[in-house]
């Protein structure tokens, strides 16, 4: 499926009652009785679509348990022993076999189809299924009796090949994120104590860089300034890029949602075999089309911002752009104008969703700081993620470069905070000094 494919039935499109975002938001609008996210969940369908596989119809982990045991029996001279392994890998919901290795979270992908999960999901997994690149095999540094597990896990197992329903909005990030987890596979024990860590901050940078690129779909997207103290700094006054970086963001972040509920038209909203563009993959599209073919898609895209206008009780335009970029940047200030009307069931919607950032997405990189107001901060454990991330395979990486792949992935500090990045990494013996100048400071991982 093709931009073009999709335009074409732009003609055919019913403007519906209610604005939805189907394709590219990993959030929802924020739910008083919100279970949080399950990122084990969410690993777990990530990991079916790294390494390829799924699970047989019918498997279950009451079916592999027996079928575990039904393996072991023979093996086992001490009877008390199958005891001792339910206890430890089956008990609490199988919480020690999720400990094992990461494939075991396979189990656990049904789990990210429900609401609070599932929009990550597809985000993420259609990173994995762009990228396509090969993930390296897991289970390396089990003992004898967790290899029985892993093997017999095997027979549950089944190849899977997906195509992807959604064009990477951020391909920069869809390409970092899927390195990432291969390095971070790499090392699965390292991988599942920082699980939740890794997939928190990925929804977080993907989420804050979508939105800083949300009105700039003229070019493809890039890692766009946010700055950030570490959580121990201080955030005085004078750090005018850090005391600007929450406001500046959150004015963004209220672009989302109308935006892309206008691009759900663009993209046959109701066909489910058609494969979702970005706003800037549309408009590049449309550019390079034939110019009779541009000429006919112009008047498409007059018809349908004028019933798109009529339906939301907007009044109608005196003169339509001549150009497909204009008629996009009319179609995305109409979005915007329908969500903006204080007092309406749009402009309600769209506060939830934003909230649903501010204390979902976002809510462990926002503090607090007396007359600096809300800033956006690290954590030193997620410091020493992203640092090891962006080593990746490396031994060691010299700091600027190391804050130059902190950038790549939509992490920015100032003077200061660099600063106080070097003294952390001193005090925990990740940094080793070739001279006395600050360009020649290398930086290890830390594992």
């Amino acid at each position: 499926m093709t931009v073009a494919e999709n335009l074409a039935e732009l003609d055919e499109q019913e403007i519906q009652e209610r604005n939805l975002v189907n394709s590219f938001l990993p959030f929802r609008q924020q739910r008083s009785n919100s279970a949080g996210y399950d990122f084990d969940a969410i690993a777990g369908s990530v990991l079916s679509t790294a390494l390829q596989k799924q699970l047989t119809k019918g498997s279950t982990l009451e079916t592999f348990g027996k079928a575990v045991f039904d393996r072991l029996t023979p093996k086992l001279t001490d009877d008390t022993m199958n005891e001792l392994i339910e206890t430890m890998y089956f008990e609490d919901d199988a919480s020690g076999l999720f400990k094992v290795s990461p494939e075991f979270l396979i189990f656990k992908t049904t789990q990210a189809d429900t609401s609070t999960n599932k929009h990550i999901s597809q985000v993420l997994t259609n990173f994995i299924l762009h990228e396509r690149i090969e993930f390296p095999r897991l289970s390396s540094d089990v003992n004898f009796l967790e290899k029985e597990l892993v093997d017999e896990f095997q027979k549950f197992l089944t190849d899977s090949s997906d195509e992807p329903t959604e064009h990477p909005y951020l391909p920069f990030l869809s390409k970092l994120f899927s390195e990432d987890l291969s390095f971070l596979l790499k090392h699965p024990s390292y991988f599942l104590q920082n699980l939740s860590l890794f997939f928190n901050l990925y929804n977080f940078l993907y989420s804050a860089q979508l939105a800083l690129n949300i009105n700039g779909w003229t070019e493809a997207p890039d890692s766009k300034p946010l700055f950030f103290i570490l959580d121990t700094e201080k955030a005085s006054l004078e750090r005018k890029q850090v005391g600007e970086s929450f406001g500046q963001l959150i004015v963004k972040v209220a672009d989302l949602f109308p935006v892309l509920s206008m691009l759900e038209y663009l993209n046959q909203p109701q066909n489910k075999k058609a494969k979702k563009f970005p706003l800037w993959h549309v408009l590049q599209d449309v550019e390079a089309m034939p110019k009779r073919q541009q000429h006919e898609l112009h008047n498409s895209l007059i018809e349908f911002c004028r019933r798109y206008r009529e339906k939301r009780g907007l009044e109608a335009v005196d003169a339509y752009a001549q150009t497909a970029k204009g008629m996009f940047a009319l179609l995305s200030d109409t979005a915007k104008e329908i969500f903006s009307k204080r007092g309406t069931n749009q402009f309600t919607v769209n506060s939830k969703f934003v909230n649903a950032f501010e204390n979902e997405v976002a809510s462990h990189f926002i503090q607090v700081r007396g007359r600096s107001g809300r800033v956006l901060t690290i954590s030193q454990d997620y410091l020493l993620l992203l640092t090891n991330l962006s080593i990746g395979d490396k031994k060691q990486m010299q700091f600027q470069e190391l804050l130059s792949e902190f950038r790549k992935r939509g992490v920015w500090f100032d003077r200061q905070s660099e600063q106080a990045i070097i003294r952390f990494l001193e005090r925990i013996g990740n940094v080793e000094r070739m001279s006395d100048s600050g360009d020649a400071v290398y930086v290890r991982k830390t594992l």
